[in-house]
């Protein structure tokens, strides 16, 4: 209150405000007259009452004047807001969602090739007559919830899409290798579960041949036929987005030419470099084995391959079992004679640092030896073809 006003008790007991003049009174205290009579002992409350009335919040004023956002801005600024997490919030999702399976996809692969590549060091991942069989030993390897023996869709979605949603497979017509397109195995199909929820169906291959005990995990892989779903059995169950095959194809498109099992571009892909220093970029999970500290991840030839394959809904050969059948067929699929130098998708763990990756030659020249073979080369290595497939 100002400092020209000040309070006095009449003889009537009332709290009165006395001013130099009836017009400060009025105008600068607040008050014309004096307030009713109290009762005993309640003036000292009317002070603090008239007090409290004059007052100002000092985190709200500036000089005598009050300010604070109008309704119509709160409501304009939270409209802008929403805008903008409306335009950006799906992408970034997207974005989120295309990583989690990418990694999610990398997990399973790790621990399928590590099971079987540990079946190949204790001798038991040959010799098995059916799938089951092989399923009985394979369960010794990987932490399972559920083995789908008799009807192996019930450990898996009831449908899957093809990669550009235009074909759909129901799970239960998938009962043999055939449905894999694997008419050279003769045995059914088994359905697994994994504790982490990864599902899994399955044909083994009874020619499997004993292997060395040094084997790559790609090369113990080739004993089996698979599709697995690394997100249960939610949606949106689709081949390239959390539906994956090793093996199998259960489509019957083919946009290149079918050789055996395997569906081969009917050319060559063109592809650039990419970089894969950087584990947190997108580009970083076509090749997680040569990132930061790898020679080759600046200038990454093998994993510019794998990406433009992945382009086309298609991969880079996995192992040798397909590597023969590309060899084998060469001239259906209409490569030259003496062709070049093909890259594999995998990093040759014989040389550290995961620089070097697997090529396949289909003529003859100082990388390759004989026809068919190959070595490694590191993955800054230019002219090396790339011929996909699926």
């Amino acid at each position: 209150m100002n400092t020209q006003c000040e309070f006095r008790n009449s003889g009537e007991g009332a709290v009165c405000l006395t001013a130099p003049s009836p017009q400060t009174l009025s105008s600068t205290c607040g008050f014309a007259k004096c307030l009713r009579p109290l009762p005993q002992g309640e003036g000292l409350r009317a002070k603090a009452f008239i007090l409290a009335e004059q007052a100002q919040p000092a985190s709200k004023t500036f000089g005598s004047t009050r300010f604070a956002f109008t309704l119509a801005e709160v409501l304009i600024t939270l409209t802008v807001i929403g805008v903008v997490a409306a335009l950006t919030m799906p992408a970034l999702m997207a974005n989120w969602q295309e990583k989690a399976y990418s990694t999610a996809n990398e997990v399973f692969q790790n621990r399928i090739q590590q099971a079987t590549r540990i079946m190949n060091v204790n001798e038991k991942l040959s010799g098995y007559s059916s799938t089951e069989g092989f399923v009985d030993e394979l369960v010794n390897h990987l932490k399972v919830m559920k083995v789908c023996k008799t009807n192996p869709h019930e450990c898996f979605a009831p449908k899957v899409t093809n990669g550009s949603g235009t074909e759909t497979v129901e799970t239960n017509k998938l009962k043999t290798a055939k449905d894999f397109d694997r008419k050279d195995y003769n045995t059914n199909i088994v359905g697994v579960i994994l504790n982490n929820g990864y599902t899994v169906m399955l044909a083994y291959d009874p020619d499997c041949p004993v292997m060395d005990i040094g084997a790559m995990p790609t090369e113990t892989l080739s004993c089996i036929s698979m599709v697995y779903d690394i997100n249960s059995k939610s949606k949106p169950n689709k081949m390239t987005k959390d539906v994956y095959g090793q093996g199998a194809n259960i489509f019957n498109t083919c946009d290149g030419i079918k050789v055996g099992s395997l569906c081969v571009a009917s050319a060559d892909t063109a592809y650039l470099p990419i970089n894969t220093c950087d584990s947190n970029s997108e580009d970083a999970q076509y090749d997680r084995e040569c990132s930061s500290g790898c020679s080759s991840c600046a200038s990454n030839y093998m994993a510019g391959a794998k990406k433009a394959c992945a382009a086309i809904g298609m991969r880079l050969p996995a192992n040798w079992t397909e590597i023969d059948l590309v060899y084998t067929n060469r001239t259906e699929l209409g490569f030259v004679t003496n062709a070049g130098l093909y890259w594999i998708s995998y990093t040759d763990p014989r040389y550290s640092g995961g620089g070097y990756a697997g090529i396949y030659c289909l003529g003859s020249g100082d990388d390759c030896g004989s026809g068919g073979h190959g070595g490694a080369v590191q993955k800054t290595r230019t002219g090396i073809d790339a011929r996909c497939v699926k």
